[in-house]
């Protein structure tokens, strides 16, 4: 119990030190004031999905009890950020310093560590497929937030949800490509769980 509070502990500790860092480096390098630099930063999924698991990692730290399927959950979000960045953004960036910093830990080191977490302390007998459709809410909601925003200032954060020059159509088929992708990701989660089980002592799958 204490190697896991631990361990949650210094997760959640990586996270808010990137997300702190990069704030800092807005405000001092782009000249930005907190709140812009805040709001910067939040039209990314990463940013998101760092945010939740950094405050999952930190209530587990305090001795809080969280579900399996929260975890579940953003195994999920993480592995897919991990996986669409650096297959698809990472080549675009040339980051350098503290930047390269933040970036290895919000993009490598999180969701290394985190998925590490979820094979060590989570239970996996409890994740049945019926919770990957309400795995699917983050990722949609992430996804009509960043289309409403940038209809306030104009910047869409990824190219797949550019509704001005998409279109409602291919942007909509886009977001339903996104959640099948999620589903997918999802399913491979219960099934990698439901083989694991059988090292749980005295659990057995639903």
């Amino acid at each position: 119990m204490i190697l896991k509070r631990t361990a949650a502990a210094l997760l959640a500790l990586g996270v808010f030190a990137a997300i702190v860092t990069r704030i800092w480096l807005r405000m001092d390098g782009d000249g930005e004031t907190f709140g812009e630099a805040v709001w910067a930063m939040y039209r990314f999924y990463t940013i998101w999905t760092n945010t939740l698991i950094g405050l999952t990692c930190g209530a587990v730290a305090l001795g809080r009890k969280v579900s399996p399927q929260i975890f579940g959950n953003l195994l999920l979000s993480i592995i897919i950020v991990a996986a669409v960045y650096h297959a698809l953004l990472a080549h675009l960036n040339d980051f350098t310093g503290l930047d390269a910093v933040v970036d290895a830990l919000l993009h490598t080191v999180v969701p290394v560590g985190f998925g590490l977490f979820w094979l060590t302390f989570v239970s996996k007998a409890d994740l049945r497929f019926s919770d990957i459709l309400p795995w699917l809410i983050l990722p949609l909601i992430y996804c009509i937030y960043a289309m409403a925003r940038a209809q306030v200032d104009g910047v869409y954060p990824y190219f797949f949800l550019n509704l001005d020059k998409l279109g409602l159509a291919r942007t909509a088929l886009n977001i339903v490509g996104l959640l099948i992708a999620f589903a997918g990701i999802g399913a491979l989660i219960v099934l990698l769980a439901r083989g694991l089980t059988k090292f749980e002592p005295g659990r057995q799958v639903r």
